[in-house]
């Protein structure tokens, strides 16, 4: 492994240098010191990094052996076959705890807070009418309405922000989704209860991709059939979990209070909807 700025003491005798490595083949793989991740040398995330954290590597091997995964970016194919699927059986479930660097993260989280029309909803409950135990708001392809409990959300046309983070996260999805639903648990008293995203608008087999910003919640999931099988996955500042295959099928899912938070949370649920209507 070559750190970026043991190769020379100027800019110009760094470039050269690198310029010579990559030539007689010492280098051809960069890296970021950071989130230890590689990835190739014209991969637009490496070129945006400080010279401080980039490294590089003679080859894939080299990259592993160091402690380093594949790009989610310049190499997806790759970083597919990286991925663990977290459940047992029964679905597939995968967690990238810091696909948004601190910064992305701090900036989107206070875009989403202040940008979005956020709503505190009443849902029906065994025939009851309470309000929802957070606040949200609907997104996406003017199409594309969204109705659960009772309640039928017509979508806001898509900001810059969301916009961003759609494409970010639709490299490592493999699909393009037409629709957000957002939920902003205000503090530990904020939660979701036991569900599944198995409505037929979503498809056979549902792709959803879920980005967090905000306080860490713990996201639980439960076999529906056999109760004993149980994860818990904490859902951190920056993060994206992806549920694909048969998940929603077999597994339920849930965000539960957790009253000794205060800060406040901002999620973001991307789907595929099938057609115009749509359920949660």
């Amino acid at each position: 492994m070559i750190a970026h700025r043991s190769l020379g003491n100027t800019p110009f005798e760094i470039s050269r240098n690198l310029k010579n490595k990559i030539l007689s083949g010492e280098i051809a793989l960069g890296g970021y010191r950071k989130n230890k991740i590689y990835g190739t040398l014209n991969c637009t995330s490496g070129k945006r990094m400080k010279i401080e954290n980039r490294v590089f590597f003679k080859n894939e091997a080299e990259a592993i052996a160091n402690g380093y995964r594949p790009c989610a970016h310049c190499l997806p194919e790759k970083y597919k076959h990286w991925m663990q699927n977290l459940l047992p059986e029964d679905g597939e479930v995968y967690f990238y705890p810091e696909l948004f660097t601190t910064v992305e993260s701090d900036r989107l989280y206070e875009l989403l807070s202040r940008e979005i029309e956020w709503k505190q909803e009443p849902i029906f409950i065994m025939g009851k009418s309470i309000l929802q135990p957070r606040l949200t708001a609907w997104y996406g392809d003017i199409d594309k309405p969204y109705s659960y409990s009772g309640i039928t959300m017509e979508p806001h046309h898509w900001t810059p922000a969301l916009l961003e983070i759609k494409s970010k996260i639709e490299t490592i999805a493999g699909v393009c989704f037409t629709s957000v639903l957002l939920n902003f648990y205000r503090d530990g008293k904020d939660s979701m209860g036991w569900h599944r995203d198995n409505e037929k608008e979503l498809g056979v087999n549902p792709v959803i991709g879920s980005v967090s910003f905000g306080s860490p919640r713990t996201f639980c999931l439960k076999h529906y059939k056999e109760k004993t099988l149980i994860k818990k996955i904490p859902l951190t500042h920056g993060s994206f979990l992806l549920m694909k295959g048969s998940t929603q099928h077999h597994w339920l899912h849930s965000i539960p209070k957790q009253p000794g938070i205060t800060g406040g949370r901002i999620n973001l649920t991307f789907r595929v909807i099938k057609t115009a209507r749509s359920g949660f």
